[in-house]
């Protein structure tokens, strides 16, 4: 090709199912593949006492590679996973919260054989999902979501007693909080009365905030967030309980908190996480108390904000924002 400029194409895919074919003339493909975010748990709806938190959704990971085009098959099928849907609401007398639902995996596999002749239908490249939120209940705020790990989806979010939510791709089972390499951030937890943050991650998603309990004066948990992968939605919370704003995690960062703001006032629904078309999308930030619903988890990936607690008589618990839907990217020269 001397003389010439050689041509490099991008495609970018973010819903349903493709099949894409590799362009004539490349020889490389860069590959990047983002899950669905999870959705927001649901506030728990009573008249007086026991008012607690939906918690936040996982966010989804991150996954990357680089391959030689020349030895894949012509053409890739694309796979692009959902958002989980957010909690419906609840408004009955002493209703506990729903949990949200988890978001869905995006996929790159290859049709047919490859180049030499075998390898039918080989998975190249997956990004995991985001775990649901849990739901807020008599005993305390739900468990946060896990993050989605590069080798498996974020661990459901239960009620308060459900234990700590693993990230995705866990170590023997481990439960551990701030992650690095693949491992989902674990969803944040509420343990001898005191609420944690969702922990962070590096390439999987950051876990959602726990739901905020009754604890005055404590500030309201934050979604985790993740260098590479999305963040963490956050706490939806009652007002007079907590001060402060339960937000979402963000991408490209260690610290928990930055993404989407939650509510900052009785009513006040959490503002949703920050869409990209680079990297991955920040977490939902929570509602806040009086049917408050939680932010959307922004897109790529991003976790859907907790519902924020409520009473009856007042437009009762709020509902879960729904998880960021998936992505996936393809650079071809």
């Amino acid at each position: 090709m001397s003389g010439l400029v050689k041509r490099k194409f991008f495609d970018r895919f973010t819903s349903g199912t493709t099949t894409y074919t590799i362009p004539s003339g490349v020889s490389l493909l860069w590959i990047e593949c983002i899950g669905g975010g999870g959705g927001g748990g649901g506030g728990r709806s009573a008249s007086s006492g026991q008012r607690h938190g939906g918690a936040g959704g996982g966010g989804a990971a991150f996954a990357w590679g680089v391959y030689d085009a020349s030895a894949l098959s012509a053409t890739l099928s694309v796979v692009v996973g959902p958002g989980g849907a957010g909690a419906v609401k609840v408004t009955g007398s002493g209703d506990n919260g729903n949990p949200g639902n988890a978001g869905t995996p995006s996929t790159v596999s290859l049709i047919g054989n490859n180049a030499a002749g075998v390898d039918s239908g080989k998975l190249l490249l997956k990004g995991w999902n985001g775990g649901r939120g849990g739901y807020g209940a008599h005993d305390g705020g739900g468990t946060g979501g896990g993050g989605g790990g590069t080798g498996g989806g974020g661990g459901a979010g239960g009620d308060a007693n459900a234990g700590r939510t693993s990230g995705g791709n866990p170590i023997h089972g481990s439960v551990q909080g701030d992650s690095l390499g693949g491992r989902g951030g674990a969803g944040g937890e509420r343990t001898n009365d005191h609420s944690i943050d969702g922990f962070n991650a590096e390439y999987g998603g950051g876990g959602g905030a726990p739901g905020g309990s009754m604890d005055s004066g404590s500030s309201p948990p934050l979604g985790g967030s993740s260098i590479f992968g999305a963040g963490g939605g956050g706490s939806g919370h009652r007002h007079g309980g907590m001060s402060g704003r339960g937000d979402g995690g963000a991408w490209g960062s260690y610290t928990s908190g930055g993404g989407g703001l939650g509510g900052d006032s009785d009513g006040d629904d959490g503002d949703a996480g920050t869409s990209r078309e680079f990297g991955c999308g920040d977490g939902g930030g929570g509602g806040e108390s009086h049917g408050a619903d939680g932010g959307n988890g922004g897109s790529p990936g991003g976790g859907g904000g907790g519902g924020g607690a409520g009473v009856t008589n007042q437009g009762g618990a709020g509902g879960g924002g729904d998880g960021g839907r998936g992505e996936v990217r393809i650079w071809a020269w």
